[in-house]
């Protein structure tokens, strides 16, 4: 069955997708149509409405591997009914919501890089952590990444790139986040969405940032951790790393200023309370998975212990 949606990618992207995944129309096909039979064998995922342009994301975030698809769309579904706190009460016009909303923590750049790369800016230290709860905030950042892949078809195949704007960065932010929540971030980040992580670049870097890249380090693996860049205070080895024309004003950038980045992805999480409503609903049903159900206790383990963030 021909999937749903037509494509936009340009000639460039298109190449890149043949050349670093191998993929052809036909073997996207092909896997899209093996997928969706697999789909149809798993009872506890019957009510998730997965859409093509998701499938074909997974599909190609996880390099045509299909049993890491299967393995990543299982393990998304799981934990998203295994974390209500971040995935339930999807409610962009809530009060608590709507607060973090309008601080912008977590802001996708309009634009793709030079490389055709997706460019998100993270801003923990905008939210007060004596005001704002971190389930709260991880739940924002959840719902915006929702509204930006949507319509956004060409990350999974380029990559993206992670800005960490350290400003206003405290130890409070880090006293004030259990482990529990830092933990439950990093088995969903594992074991559910298929990242592809080009580099992750931290700025602005101030007194509390030495203990919290030492606690980054000892969540991630040895290729993450060269993937870390840090730039401190300026931004010329930034600009090295992504170009100055598409980055905000606020970093010496032609693009839109933070200020405006954060309304409009507050506007847009707000038009699209009726697709975050349904993708709130896209979660397994543990009581029908054939076999036995996975547990928190199975998924998360013994509170404090992690497992190392990995990427492809």
């Amino acid at each position: 069955m021909p999937y749903d949606y037509v494509s936009k990618l340009d000639p460039a992207v298109r190449k890149k997708a043949q050349d670093e995944l191998g993929e052809t129309e036909q073997r996207l096909q092909q896997s899209c149509d093996i997928i969706r039979e697999w789909l149809k064998k798993q009872p506890h995922l019957a009510k998730c409405e997965i859409g093509d342009l998701m499938l074909v994301g997974y599909i190609r975030g996880c390099k045509f591997s299909l049993e890491k698809v299967k393995l990543k769309l299982d393990g998304t579904m799981t934990l998203k009914a295994a974390l209500p706190e971040f995935f339930s009460g999807w409610n962009p016009m809530a009060p608590q919501l709507q607060a973090i909303l309008k601080l912008g923590p977590y802001i996708p750049l309009m634009e793709h890089d030079q490389l055709g790369r997706k460019v998100i800016v993270m801003r923990s230290g905008i939210v007060d952590p004596l005001l704002h709860k971190p389930e709260d905030v991880e739940k924002v950042s959840f719902m915006v990444g929702e509204v930006m892949a949507k319509d956004d078809e060409q990350f999974p195949i380029t990559g993206i790139v992670v800005i960490i704007d350290m400003e206003g960065f405290t130890l409070d932010h880090l006293t004030h986040r259990p482990l529990s929540i830092t933990k439950k971030q990093m088995k969903f980040l594992t074991d559910g969405v298929p990242l592809r992580p080009q580099s992750i670049n931290f700025i602005r870097t101030g007194s509390a940032f030495v203990t919290a890249f030492k606690l980054a380090n000892t969540l991630v693996n040895e290729k993450m951790k060269q993937r870390f860049k840090v730039h401190g205070d300026g931004f010329e080895s930034l600009y090295k790393e992504v170009s100055k024309d598409m980055l905000p004003s606020d970093y010496g950038g032609n693009g839109l200023s933070l200020a405006e980045l954060t309304d409009h992805w507050k506007t847009q999480v707000e038009n699209n309370t009726e697709l975050l409503a349904k993708v709130e609903k896209m979660k397994s049903d543990e009581s029908k998975r054939p076999g036995r159900p996975k547990t928190s206790q199975e998924l998360f383990g013994i509170e404090g212990s992690f497992r190392k963030l990995e990427i492809d």
